[in-house]
C-alpha cells in the first residue's frame, strides 16, 4: 500500500475520491499530519499500519509476554 498527498482543486474531486472509497479502491484520510511538538504520538502515527497487521503484532507481543512469564530460571 502506498500513501500519497493530493491537493484538491474543487469539491467535485472530493466527491470522486469518496466514490472510489465506497468502491473499496482507495481509503480517504481526512486528517492533516500534525508536526507540532504538542501533537500526541498516537495521532501522528495513526493509520501507519493496517488493522490486520496491528492484530498480528499484538498477538506476537502477547505470546512473547507469556513466554517470558513461563520461563524457568
Amino acid at each position: 500500500m502506498k500513501t500519497i498527498t493530493v491537493e484538491l482543486k474543487n469539491n467535485n474531486a472530493l466527491r470522486l475520491l469518496k466514490d472510489l472509497e465506497l468502491a473499496n479502491i482507495i481509503r480517504v484520510l481526512d486528517k492533516e499530519k500534525e508536526t507540532t511538538d504538542n501533537a500526541k504520538l498516537s495521532k501522528t502515527i495513526r493509520g501507519s499500519i493496517s488493522k490486520e497487521r496491528a492484530i498480528e503484532l499484538n498477538k506476537q507481543l502477547t505470546q512473547t509476554r507469556n513466554e517470558w512469564e513461563e520461563r524457568n530460571i
